[in-house]
């Protein structure tokens, strides 16, 4: 009867166990994706991480901690000269050697970290599609490869390569349209336990840097020149009229778009060298592309193609 119980036992366990197996394996690219995105922020971990781009390389160590209900995080450069930037919930520090310290309001952690991992997916994902392509193996760990591709022809494509078991984020390649790396993010080691939630205690011991506060200020919105066009999805989230020196001569405006994953932000100011010429820059997922319209000087920076850059900015209606 014994042997008949543990043998029953035994069957029951392996049943749970291909159950498991069986419920991650019915997760929806979509889903994974979501599950991907509570990982990053429920569970007290540390990696240690390449980042690559089409004319760099760094390396960094990245740790992180729930307590409390509060979020503790941090980032820090393992080459050259070491830059800390330390998360305490809704406040991220920066330290650098040979540059102030000081503290701006934040959710997150966004240097030298996917955008993926902040993204809205609410927001992003009617614009793109999410497919599975099995499975691969990195850090000693299986992982799910997930493929978001956008609907159009005006942004990048993800792939992420999430684990298997407990769904951290451990690669990820950002793709332009033809398949070309613009930028990757691989972690080469991983641990997840509670042996750090003494990070929360170190951060909170480290001396709070000054808070670089934004004050409202009450201003006109800008009226002088509108968007013809911008891809499906993005939509407007800031807008902010400033002086460019202290004579106030020159008004820089500037718009923020987002479509929840990607975001570009136009600046139009008075033209100061009169040419006709165009001029563009590009750096992994990050695009500058500047030209001349009329009297003014417009400047569109971010995560789209240089292609998307250059007809938003030639689309611009000025009134």
């Amino acid at each position: 009867m014994l042997k008949i119980i543990k043998n029953t036992t035994a069957l029951c366990l392996l049943l749970g166990l291909s159950c498991v197996a069986l419920a991650e394996d019915n997760l929806t690219p979509k889903q994974l994706v979501s599950a991907m995105s509570k990982a990053q922020n429920q569970l007290n971990y540390q990696i240690s991480f390449v980042q690559t781009n089409t004319s760099d390389l760094q390396t960094f160590r990245y740790k992180h901690v729930m307590l409390d209900n509060k979020s503790y995080a941090q980032l820090t450069t393992l080459e050259s000269g070491k830059q800390d930037i330390i998360r305490r919930d809704n406040l991220v520090s920066y330290f650098q050697a040979n540059f102030t310290p000081f503290t701006i309001q934040a959710n997150h952690i966004v240097d030298y970290l996917p955008t993926i991992l902040s993204a809205n997916l609410d927001k992003f994902s009617e614009y793109y599609d999410f497919s599975a392509l099995g499975r691969n193996r990195i850090a000693d760990r299986l992982v799910q490869v997930i493929k978001i591709m956008p609907k159009d022809d005006f942004r990048y494509q993800y792939l992420l390569f999430i684990d298997e078991e407990n769904h951290l984020l451990l690669r990820s390649d950002l793709l332009d349209r033809n398949g070309n790396t613009l930028e990757s993010f691989h972690v080469v080691n991983l641990y997840i336990g509670d042996e750090i939630n003494s990070l929360a205690e170190q951060l909170n011991a480290v001396h709070f840097p000054p808070l670089l506060t934004n004050e409202p200020v009450a201003q006109k919105p800008i009226t002088g020149w509108q968007t013809n066009w911008i891809p499906q999805g993005f939509s407007l989230i800031h807008e902010n009229m400033e002086p460019e020196d202290s004579d106030n001569q020159n008004i820089i405006e500037s718009r923020l778009y987002s479509d929840g994953l990607f975001s570009f932000t136009i600046y139009v100011a008075d033209k100061i060298i009169n040419e006709n010429q165009d001029h563009l820059w590009q750096q992994g997922v990050n695009t500058i592309y500047s030209e001349n319209i009329g009297d003014k000087e417009v400047t569109l920076i971010g995560q789209i193609p240089a292609a998307t850059a250059k007809r938003i900015v030639q689309d611009l209606q000025f009134k």
